[in-house]
C-alpha cells in the first residue's frame, strides 16, 4: 500500500518520556503482526502505546462490563502495513481482526478494495452524536464512523522561543530559517491544504492539477526554514525537547502529553486554523463478529465515553460539541475554537492523485 496520511501518526511518550524514551507505531508492544484474539473474541486495532493503554481502561473494559462481550486491542501498524494485511486476509476470506481505527485515507482505499462492512444507516442508536463529517458514506449505507481527532498545531521550545509561533506564515518567514520540524510526507502534513488556505483564499485550487502545481510553487518557499522532514513524532519530540529543533508542527495531543512530563514545549492553535484529522472505526467485512463489532462501535460514539477519552488522551471528541459535558477551558485546551475553525484535509486528493502528489511533493519539497 501506498504511504498516506498516518506516517508515525502515533508515538507517545510514557512514564520514561522524560528520558525520552519512546515507542514507534509500527512496533508497539513488540507486535509485528495482529494476533487474533479467539473465536468469541472481538479484536479491535487501535494505536498503540500509552493510546492503547487509556482505550483498554476507559472503553474496551467498560464495554467488556456491561455488554459481557469479550474484547481485545490489538498495536495496529501503519495504515499501510496494516491495509496491505487487511487486502490479503479478506482477499482469502480471512479476518485478523474485527475492527480497527483508519485514518480517512485509508478509509478511502479500503473502500476501493471492498475491505470494509457497510452498514445500514439504521443500526445505531448513537451515531446521531456524531459530527456529520464523520460519518463515512457509502453505496449502500455507512463504512466509518469517528473514532477520535486530533489537530496539527505550531509547537516551541519555550526555552528557546518565547513568543507563540501561531500563525502558519512563520513557514515562510526567514526569521525561523532551518528552524521548523516539518511533516514529511504531503498526505500527512497536510501544507497543501495550509498553503491553500494561507496564500489562495481557500482549497478549491486543488480541485486539478494546474492548481496543485501553482500551490507547490507556493509551498516550495517553506524549504528554507525546514530543518528537516520527519517521518516518525519520535525524531522530532526528542529534538523539539532538547531545543534543536525548535520549533516546528505536530500533534496537540502528543505536545500536551509532553508537558505533562515537564518538557518545556507549547502547542499553538494557529489564527489561520489549525489542521483537524481524524480517525475511524471500520469493520472488516470477512469479521464473524459484526453484531458484536455493531454494539462496540455504537456503544464507542456515546458522548459520555467520548469524554472519557478526551481526557485520557487530549484528543477531541468525535460528537458535536452540544453533546459534550467537558468544560470549556479543556475543550479550548484541546480543540482551540473547534472544529469549524479548522483546516478540514482534502483526503480524497491523496487517494485519487496518490502517485502523482508523491512525484511532485519529491520535486518541490524533498529534491
Amino acid at each position: 500500500m501506498p504511504a498516506e496520511n498516518t506516517h508515525g501518526r502515533r508515538t507517545f511518550l510514557r512514564s520514561t518520556a522524560a528520558a525520552g524514551s519512546v515507542a514507534a507505531l509500527g512496533g508497539l508492544a513488540g507486535c509485528t503482526g495482529m494476533l487474533d484474539g479467539g473465536d468469541d473474541t472481538l479484536t479491535v486495532a487501535v494505536y498503540g502505546g500509552v493510546f492503547q493503554d487509556v482505550m483498554d481502561e476507559e472503553l474496551f473494559a467498560p464495554f467488556e462490563e456491561e455488554t459481557d462481550i469479550s474484547v481485545e486491542s490489538e498495536a495496529q501498524p501503519t495504515s499501510e502495513e496494516a491495509l496491505t494485511q487487511y487486502e490479503n486476509a479478506v482477499g482469502a476470506g480471512d479476518a485478523p481482526v474485527d475492527v480497527a481505527i483508519m485514518a480517512q485515507t485509508g478509509v478511502l482505499q479500503g473502500l476501493n478494495s471492498d475491505l470494509w462492512h457497510i452498514w445500514d444507516d439504521d443500526e445505531f442508536e448513537n451515531l446521531e452524536y456524531i459530527s456529520d463529517d464523520l460519518v463515512g458514506e457509502a453505496d449502500g449505507g455507512i463504512s466509518s464512523i469517528g473514532a477520535l481527532s486530533w489537530y496539527i498545531n505550531l509547537v516551541q521550545n519555550t526555552d528557546v522561543i518565547e513568543e507563540p509561533v501561531d500563525s502558519w506564515e512563520a513557514l515562510w518567514d526567514e526569521e525561523y530559517e532551518d528552524t521548523l520540524g516539518l511533516l514529511g510526507y504531503a498526505s500527512n502534513s497536510f501544507l497543501l491544504e495550509v498553503t491553500a488556505e494561507v496564500h489562495f483564499d481557500g482549497q478549491d485550487i486543488l480541485d486539478d492539477r494546474d492548481g496543485v502545481e501553482e500551490v507547490f510553487e507556493e509551498l516550495e518557499g517553506v524549504t528554507d526554514q525546514a530543518n528537516f522532514w520527519y517521518e516518525n513524532e519520535a525524531e522530532f519530540q526528542q529534538r523539539l525537547r532538547d531545543g534543536e529543533v525548535p520549533a516546528g508542527m505536530l500533534y496537540s495531543d502528543i505536545t500536551r502529553v509532553m508537558q505533562d512530563d515537564g518538557a518545556p514545549v507549547q502547542s499553538n492553535f494557529v489564527q489561520e486554523g489549525s489542521i483537524l484529522d481524524s480517525g475511524l472505526w471500520v469493520t472488516l467485512e470477512t469479521s464473524d463478529l459484526k453484531e458484536e463489532a455493531r454494539e462496540f462501535i455504537d456503544y464507542a460514539s456515546q458522548p459520555s465515553v467520548q469524554d472519557e477519552l478526551a481526557q485520557g488522551l487530549y484528543t477531541s471528541p468525535t460528537v458535536e460539541r452540544e453533546y459534550s459535558e467537558i468544560d470549556d477551558d479543556f475543550y479550548e485546551e484541546i480543540a482551540g475554537p473547534g472544529p469549524d475553525e479548522a483546516i478540514t484535509p482534502k483526503y480524497e486528493l491523496y487517494v485519487e492523485e496518490e502517485d502523482w502528489v508523491s512525484e511532485r511533493w519529491e520535486q518541490f519539497i524533498i529534491g
